[in-house]
Formats: C-alpha cells, structure tokens, sequence
C-alpha cells in the first residue's frame, strides 16, 4: 500500500491526476471505474483539462464506470452519473453516453471516451441493467485473464462508508462466497442509508476489488485520521476491506 499525504490543494490535486494518468492496461481499452461525492470532484475537473488524459482518450478507448449511484431524477445533482457527465462536457471533452453492450462490438482500434451511466427510474431495475453490463464487460476481462478495471477511484464518508456500502454487513453480502445464495454473486447490491436520498445501488465489493488499483482520495485531517484508524487496524469501517496491496492514498491533510 503506498500513502502520499499533502499539505496544499494543487499538491494533492496533482498527485490524484498523476495517479489516474499513470495507469496503463494491457490492452487497447481502459476501464475507470470513478466514485461520486465531493472529495473526487476538483480531480476530475483537473483530469479533464490534462493533457495526458487527452492523449490517452485520443489513442484507446478509455471507458467510464460509476461505482455507485443515488436513485434520484434524471440530471438531479444528487446523481453520481450526472455529475461525472457534467464535469468532461464541461470540458470540452467529446465523450458518448452508452451502453457498454452498445460498444463490446467495435472495432479493437476504436479510440474516445465511453460513459457507462446508471440509468433513471427505479433502483431495481437501474441495478439489474447495470449488473447485464458489468457482466457483459467482465466476460471479456475474465476470458482475457484481467481484472474488470485499471483503476477504480474510492472516496471515503466522515463514517467510514466507500461507494454505496455503508456497513460491515454490506460489505459480507456482497463478497463472493459468503451471505445468502441470494446475494453472493451479485455484481450490484441495493443498500440503504438514513440521508437523504436513502436508496443507493453500487458495484459489490468483490467488482471493486477486481482492479489493477484501487485509488484512495481523502481530503481534510478528520478523514485522514480515520482512515489512519483503519489502516492500523483500530477500526473496521467499509473502507478497511478495500486498504490492500494494490491501494493507493492520496490524501490532503
């Protein structure tokens, strides 16, 4: 596990990107799988406008996952999708909103940037597509030997909560092998958190897992110093099951 710890914006910003930037798979498309929320916000802004993103976008396909969504109206500002969208058009960036399905039969030479959004409308069904979709890219990666992503990007609430778990027992249903034959292999969970809005989807832990890395963004002391707790094993919040080798920290303190 590598920590890098900053003490000024642009320093933490820079590192996020670099991060992100630095990824490289093995094929010609890369999977990014990003969180929502506040904290990751600024880098992706950051992202958009870099230079090395453009390369990439411009030389394979570079694919965009959300690890979780809110089931909220459509261009709501409480939908992860919706914000992630808004942050590359802002850009400038010319990116397409599809399905993953909608691409699987491209040309391997395709270049450009793919948003795989969470759909509106009820989280039962929103989940379900989403899982057809996941699965559908996972055969792919699992026939090639691969993990499902390049990166995922996680953020980290002020509880302790990643993506859409927010207790340990989110996170035992959704690791393959153990809970109810109903839940095991779920690649989505539904989960539930008293704020509003209190109906959530996201990728099981087990998806998130299957990642080259798994980038960690935190920003501010309060947050720094809980996830330190995790680390060193005095807590056991949904984020300590992601803290593995193959993490990476980057966090603003």
């Amino acid at each position: 596990m590598m920590v890098q710890l900053h003490n000024t914006d642009a320093a933490w910003l820079l590192a996020a990107v670099t991060s992100i930037v630095s990824v490289h798979g093995e094929s010609q498309s890369l999977h990014l799988c990003l969180s929502g929320g506040t904290t990751p916000r600024p880098v992706y802004e950051k992202l958009a406008q870099a230079e090395g993103f453009r390369a990439l976008v411009a030389s394979r396909a570079v694919h965009l996952w959300v690890g979780d969504e809110r089931e909220a109206p459509e261009h709501s500002d409480l939908r992860n999708s919706d914000m992630i969208a808004e942050i590359f058009a802002a850009a400038g960036l010319d990116f397409k909103t599809v399905a993953f399905r909608e691409v699987q039969a491209a040309p391997a030479t395709v270049c450009g940037l793919f948003l795989h959004a969470w759909p509106t409308g009820p989280r039962e069904r929103a989940a379900a597509f989403y899982e057809k979709e996941l699965l559908a890219h996972a055969g792919e990666a699992d026939a090639a030997g691969s993990p499902w992503f390049d990166l995922v990007v996680l953020g980290m609430g002020q509880d302790g909560h990643t993506a859409g778990l927010f207790t340990e027992e989110d996170i035992r249903r959704g690791i393959e092998g153990e809970g109810s034959a109903e839940h095991s292999n779920h690649a989505i969970l539904l989960t539930d958190t008293p704020q509003e809005p209190k109906r959530r989807m996201t990728m099981a832990p087990r998806v998130l897992l299957s990642s080259r890395k798994i980038l960690v963004l935190i920003r501010g002391l309060s947050k720094a110093r809980l996830l330190m707790a995790n680390v060193f094993d005095e807590r056991a919040d949904p984020i300590k099951y992601f803290l593995r080798d193959s993490c990476e920290i980057v966090a603003q303190i």
